[in-house]
């Protein structure tokens, strides 16, 4: 899993009464307790106990639904921001472990960077790497529900001794941006285009105009592809807006996690 600069903003702010008040600008998406960014809070006060109520705003600027792990990291927002607010003393693990409770690539934005995400997605080993790469994400308007991927991805059959996650790991590593394109492979990408046939012709698409391949992130349906300079990227989505793509956007890799210090 690779962390990049694409963010949601979150404001945390303590209040004078107890309980949590939550808001969040995209009307779409629930205001209380379904959201995963109020469901930290309300792991947090349970297990932990926070001295006095918080106030939480939620400004939405990643896709939701899109595969690009928004409300995970906002979640794990929520989880770090009031350890730090409130001075609950918890460590990058113990925050972890409770991120692990409410989903399972929640873990990961705790320690952010690029990292090698096993188990559920839980268990999360930090991966040492020097490498900046530059991102042009599309998302269509089409949404992937990430259970549906999984369940189409059964039907589809299970990762074969085909790929494996040890060589791209190994060019992480090393720095070699060019091993890392060749071997990058998602096998929830069948499973999100077969359900999502939108999500094919964006891929089609944006490798057209990159003139490389172009995969989906996570379950979908956002895709993306991978280039070696912020320059080649802002030339790729400017041909893209051209020929009237909307929900194109612009990252790199984020080599840091939360501030524990």
């Amino acid at each position: 899993m690779q962390a990049i600069t694409l963010y949601d903003d979150l404001l945390l702010s303590p209040s004078t009464g107890r309980g949590i008040e939550f808001r969040c600008s995209d009307p779409q998406l629930p205001g209380g307790p379904e959201n995963l960014a109020y469901r930290a809070a309300e792991l947090i006060d349970r297990e932990i106990g926070l001295p006095k109520g918080v106030f939480i705003a939620l400004e939405k600027q990643i896709p939701a639904g899109a595969g690009l792990g928004g409300g995970s990291s906002d979640a794990a927002g929520v989880l770090c921001g009031l350890n730090e607010l409130f001075g609950l003393g918890l460590s990058r693990v113990e925050l972890s472990e409770l991120a692990a409770e409410l989903g399972s690539d929640i873990a990961f934005f705790v320690y952010g960077g690029t990292a090698h995400c096993t188990g559920r997605g839980e268990k999360v080993a930090p991966v040492e790497t020097d490498l900046t790469m530059h991102y042009v994400v599309y998302c269509p308007r089409s949404r992937v529900s990430t259970a549906e991927a999984y369940q189409n991805l059964s039907r589809l059959g299970l990762t074969s001794g085909e790929h494996s996650a040890t060589f791209i790991l190994d060019c992480f590593a090393q720095g070699d941006f060019a091993a890392v394109c060749e071997n990058v492979f998602n096998r929830l990408d069948e499973a999100a285009v077969s359900l999502a046939p939108e999500v094919g012709e964006a891929k089609r698409f944006l490798a057209r105009v990159a003139s490389q391949a172009a995969f989906v992130s996570g379950s979908g349906a956002a895709v993306y592809v991978l280039l070696d300079s912020a320059g080649r990227a802002a030339q790729v989505a400017e041909r893209m807006r051209a020929e009237g793509a909307v929900g194109v956007f612009l990252a790199q890799t984020e080599p840091l996690g939360a501030d524990l210090t």
